[in-house]
């Protein structure tokens, strides 16, 4: 048992011994009452001191709840490494050069002599010729591809319109620009002189490793003929060779030669040919022979064709 318990019995027994002598009159109580009376009292006292006392104070309840926690992930920022900075719109990529296409230049040529003119027509004055071997850079064309317009050789205009008939390209003439065409001519047209002229063979000739054919041309012509090309063509073998000059010049063999300035009306003159490297003998020739009314093919010009037999 407990001290306080004792102590507080002990003192309740003495109370009650006191209270018993003291007070007057009052007969002493039963011994068996008083132990009785005294028996429930600490009874009661225990009772109370017990149930007070010994009441067990309940264990508290944890509930274990589930709290979920978030964890902030702090970005690594490297702090040596310097940031780039982004214009918006602007890309950071390179980009690569667009190729530039470049168009390779057309070069004609033509198998005939041709008359350049003023413009792209006929009805154009002729203002120079274009003749086999020759070659000039196309500038550009008419609506129609029929002629082109080219550099003219001679100094009489800058710039000439060449017909397409005999011609042959080096690229395609259809890349070309279309030129403006100038204005057709009206009004009054100086007739341009004529140019007219007869062409006969005049046999095989040779020298020294070299070949070659006289022609010859017989005016019939008021105006005079003051220069002369000619172009000899092999067509067995596909080979041209051209001469150009202001005097009519024949060489007959090694030894023989005759050279005329001009050549007048009912007039005729011997021409020879370009000279070839080999013998040409028994192959099919043709020959293309032009004769102008100035010096260096300018002027009036009118162009003849020949089959020669060597």
């Amino acid at each position: 048992m407990p001290r306080s318990k004792r102590f507080y019995i002990v003192v309740t027994v003495f109370v009650l011994a006191a209270l018993a002598c003291v007070v007057p009159g009052v007969s002493s109580p039963d011994a068996d009452a008083i132990g009785t009376t005294a028996a429930e009292t600490i009874i009661a006292g225990l009772t109370q001191n017990v149930t007070e006392t010994d009441t067990p104070t309940p264990a508290p309840t944890f509930t274990m709840t589930s709290t979920p926690t978030l964890i902030y992930l702090t970005p690594r920022v490297p702090s040596e490494t310097p940031t780039q900075s982004v214009t918006p719109g602007i890309s950071n990529t390179t980009l690569e050069p667009t190729p530039t296409i470049t168009l390779l230049p057309v070069v004609i040529r033509v198998t005939r002599p041709t008359n350049c003119r003023a413009g792209p027509g006929t009805e154009f004055d002729i203002v120079g010729s274009f003749l086999v071997g020759m070659k000039a850079t196309v500038l550009g064309r008419d609506a129609s591809n029929s002629f082109y317009y080219i550099p003219n050789t001679y100094v009489f205009t800058d710039y000439c319109w060449v017909s397409g008939k005999y011609a042959e390209f080096e690229g395609n003439p259809l890349l070309l620009p279309i030129v403006t065409s100038p204005p057709t001519p009206t009004g009054t047209v100086t007739a341009e002189p004529t140019l007219d002229f007869k062409l006969q063979g005049s046999g095989f000739q040779s020298c020294n490793g070299t070949f070659w054919m006289n022609i010859e041309i017989t005016s019939e012509s008021v105006t005079p003929f003051e220069s002369v090309t000619v172009d000899l063509l092999d067509k067995d073998r596909n080979i041209t060779r051209s001469i150009s000059s202001n005097s009519f010049v024949a060489a007959t063999g090694c030894s023989g030669l005759t050279v005329n300035d001009t050549v007048t009306n009912d007039t005729a003159v011997l021409v020879s040919t370009a000279k070839f490297d080999y013998n040409f003998k028994g192959d099919v020739m043709r020959a293309y022979v032009t004769v102008c009314a100035q010096d260096d093919n300018k002027g009036p010009c009118t162009t003849r064709e020949i089959a020669l037999k060597p």
